[in-house]
């Protein structure tokens, strides 16, 4: 009889389909073609190691990677600025970044923004970005950063640690 492990460990998709898996038991290294899996509702799989031990997999299909966070910031509407507030950005990535906007959500998919907050690295650097709405589910925006700037160093870094 094979052992379980309950625990999931979350695995990055190449854009060829592929994935590197890691068996938590014997620390063997498998790669798989998961490609096929990818317009799937479900991106959690059971992996059978060679050693017979079965251990799950939730894939990501993202670009890049995501970093959660809580950082507080501004938001305005452009190119008016008509609309403006603050938001919490609960992730970031070196494409974009998720956000809980404090009070009424008034945006739609489409919609361009500046966001500003700063990281909570050693410099506080300042993270000044246009963006660009990809998704609203109540008061959370998903957003594509627009432009890139000097800044994306310092994200990228941030990324890193």
């Amino acid at each position: 009889m094979a052992d379980i492990d309950d625990s999931v460990q979350k695995i990055y998709v190449n854009q060829d389909g592929m994935a590197v898996m890691k068996c938590p038991s014997c620390q063997a290294i498998k790669s798989a073609d998961v490609g096929k899996l990818r317009s799937s509702a479900q991106h959690v799989i059971k992996v059978r190691c060679t050693c017979q031990k079965i251990f799950g997999v939730k894939l990501e299909f993202r670009r890049t990677y995501r970093k959660e966070t809580k950082l507080a910031g501004d938001f305005r509407s452009l190119p008016s600025g008509k609309h403006s507030g603050r938001l919490t950005v609960v992730n970031v990535s070196k494409g974009g970044l998720g956000a809980q906007i404090i009070g009424f959500n008034q945006f739609k998919v489409g919609d361009e923004l500046r966001i500003s907050f700063n990281l909570d690295d050693r410099h506080h650097s300042l993270i000044d970005k246009k963006v660009v709405v990809r998704l609203v589910k109540q008061n959370y925006i998903g957003c594509e950063f627009t432009d890139s700037t000097s800044h994306d160093k310092a994200l990228g870094f941030f990324l890193m640690v």
